[in-house]
């Protein structure tokens, strides 16, 4: 077969990622083919506006075949911007792969008292925008939380950055973060999973901060396994948070520390 042939493939996983990384590199000028295919339509919607309603009641048919092409150029602009959450929900998903792919295969956990400590250690080293943060201890063992039911939770690790002013009253500028840690000694149910993810989504209510990480942390026995029920709500589950109509979702993870020190993720979230 010649080597030209798009059908060639060596290894299936290898050119999956290969073919993957070569849609991300025309990311960037796929997304400013849109914004300025956007900005082309907007400009023609208002032009059509004005033409529809100059001419709706001089020529008929004009009118409502100028009307007609309002329509359609509102819907295009629908479709553009599905297209840009599509493309953007691709680059970052892209992003995680390759992260996840270049990572160690194992990965244990740092030096620390206990394993609360320990999942923090390893955060900062893995996300620089908690870095600084935990490096100055200013996370919460336990956080004592209320949420908009009134309900206080506790959680045995905490972190949160604070929103921009305008955030909480128009939903406008830098929404904050919080990390929500609960640890667990025996194997978590589905139950308690449960109970973790309407705990978040009851304090972001109250504090109008997204729930950026929720983490089970799992400190585990040779003799225990995690429940089939448990296992499927946390990769098929989600926590939840809107605010002033923006929407967003975090996935709920668990992170195990065996006995020999090693993690392991469901799902893995870097």
């Amino acid at each position: 077969m010649n080597r030209a042939d798009v059908r060639a493939v060596d290894n299936p996983i290898s050119a999956i990622f290969d073919l993957a990384d070569d849609v991300n590199k025309e990311v960037p000028r796929i997304r400013k083919l849109v914004k300025y295919a956007t900005v082309f339509i907007v400009v023609w919607l208002i032009v059509d506006f004005i033409l529809t309603i100059a001419l709706i009641f001089n020529q008929f048919l004009l009118g409502l075949l100028m009307m007609a092409l309002f329509v359609v150029g509102v819907f295009a602009l629908a479709m553009l911007r599905n297209l840009n959450d599509f493309i953007r929900y691709y680059a970052i998903r892209h992003a995680a792969i390759l992260r996840v792919r270049n990572d160690d295969p194992v990965v244990f956990a740092p030096k620390g008292d206990t394993a609360v400590l320990r999942l923090f250690e390893f955060l900062r080293t893995k996300n620089p925008a908690m870095n600084e943060a935990i490096a100055g201890h200013r996370y919460r063992m336990p956080g004592i939380l209320r949420g908009r039911s009134g309900v206080l939770y506790s959680f045995d690790g905490y972190l949160a950055s604070k929103p921009s002013k305008l955030w909480k009253p128009l939903g406008w500028g830098y929404p904050g973060f919080q990390l929500m840690i609960k640890s667990f000694q025996t194997p978590p149910r589905a139950e308690d999973l449960i109970s973790l993810k309407l705990a978040a989504e009851d304090v972001s209510k109250d504090n109008l901060i997204p729930p950026s990480r929720v983490i089970a942390l799992w400190t585990r026995k040779p003799e225990f396994d995690l429940s089939d029920e448990a296992y499927a709500f946390l990769t098929s589950s989600q926590v939840l948070f809107t605010h002033r109509g923006k929407s967003y979702a975090t996935a709920l993870e668990m992170i195990i520390e065996n006995e020999d020190g090693s993690y392991e993720f469901i799902p893995y979230i870097n």
